[in-house]
């Protein structure tokens, strides 16, 4: 499970990545339409696979195995503080 958590930790992250610069930053340009669907699709994503991998190191603590889970905390702690920070950023940008 340990493996697993890490996975979708690191997954996140480069899930917020993508969101940030198709989102934000928009080097590559794939097109209006395009950018609205992956950059949704991406934060969706980067949002549920932090949750699952917090979930499974907060169930992991709770039985018993702390060991390990303080850098799937962390990473996935980075990048839900990165999607936060992407959504804020872009409701201040639209009602400016």
């Amino acid at each position: 499970m340990l493996i697993i958590a890490r996975a979708l930790a690191v997954l996140s992250v480069l899930l917020t990545l993508v969101a940030i610069e198709i989102i934000s930053l928009q080097y590559v340009p794939i097109g209006s339409e395009a950018t609205g669907v992956f950059g949704v699709y991406s934060f969706l994503l980067a949002t549920v696979a932090a949750v699952s991998a917090l979930v499974i190191a907060i169930v992991r603590g709770r039985s018993g195995k702390r060991a390990g889970s303080s850098s799937i905390v962390v990473l996935s702690g980075i990048s839900l503080l990165g999607l936060v920070t992407l959504l804020a950023g872009d409701l201040l940008g639209v009602l400016r």
